[in-house]
C-alpha cells in the first residue's frame, strides 16, 4: 500500500437527526413547522457545496517512554493523553479531511448579507458534515489497520487533552495536507474551518 492515499471525492451522508441535535433538538417534534421547512432547505442547499475529501498514511508508532509517543519518525508528542491512546500501538494513520471551501464562504456571506437564522442553521449543517466526515475517515483507518491485522483505537487529534495544537505542524508535514487544499495558520488552525486532522493507532 503506498504511504500516502487521497480519497476524493469521500462520500459523505448528512442525516437530519444529527443537524437537529447541533441545533439542540433531540426530538423531530421539537421543531416548529416553519423552522424545519427552513432546515430542509438549508440541507438542500448544503448538500450540493459539500466537496469532501482526505488524504491518510499509515506510519510506525511506538510510546518509547512515559508521556511520549512518536509516530512516522517524524512527530514526536509530548502527551500523557495521547501516549494513553497509543500504548501498545505499532502503527498509526495519520489524516487530514475537509468538506472544502464553499460551505465557509456559503455561510459567511448569509452572515454578511444579515441572515443570521439562514447563516446559524448553514453553520450547524456543515459543522454536522465534518463530525460525518470523521466517521468515513475512521472507517478508512479501520480497514487499513485490519489489511495490517489490528484493531483501530478511537481517533484522536492535536488540541484534544494536553496534546499540544502545534503538533498540526508535523502531521500535516507527513501526510501532506495542502494536497487536498487545506492550509495551516500561524496558530495552527486549519482553513478550511470545517476540516479535521488526527490520528488512530493501530493494535
Amino acid at each position: 500500500m503506498l504511504p500516502i492515499q487521497i480519497a476524493d471525492p469521500l462520500p459523505v451522508t448528512v442525516p437530519r437527526p444529527m443537524v437537529l441535535m447541533r441545533l439542540g433538538y433531540r426530538r423531530p417534534a421539537q421543531v416548529p413547522e416553519k423552522t424545519g421547512l427552513l432546515i430542509d432547505e438549508i440541507m438542500e442547499k448544503g448538500r450540493a457545496l459539500l466537496r469532501p475529501r482526505a488524504i491518510h498514511g499509515t506510519f510506525d508508532a511506538s510510546t518509547p517512554e512515559p508521556g511520549m509517543s512518536v509516530i512516522g519518525g517524524v512527530l514526536r508528542a509530548s502527551s500523557r493523553s495521547l501516549h494513553e491512546r497509543l500504548l501498545g500501538c505499532r502503527r498509526a494513520v495519520l489524516f487530514a479531511a475537509t468538506i472544502g471551501p464553499e460551505t465557509d464562504t456559503w455561510v459567511h456571506d448569509l452572515m454578511d448579507k444579515g441572515e443570521m437564522t439562514r447563516g446559524l442553521l448553514a453553520d450547524a449543517f456543515a459543522s454536522s458534515a465534518a463530525i460525518a466526515l470523521g466517521l468515513e475517515v475512521e472507517k478508512i483507518a479501520a480497514r487499513v489497520l485490519a489489511g495490517e491485522g489490528l484493531a483501530p483505537t478511537r481517533r484522536y487529534a492535536p488540541g484534544y487533552g494536553d496534546w499540544p495544537l502545534s503538533d498540526q505542524a508535523p502531521l500535516f508535514g507527513l501526510v501532506a495536507g495542502g494536497r487536498i487544499g487545506i492550509t495551516l495558520t500561524e496558530a495552527f488552525l486549519m482553513i478550511p474551518a470545517k476540516s479535521i486532522s488526527g490520528v488512530i493507532g493501530g493494535r
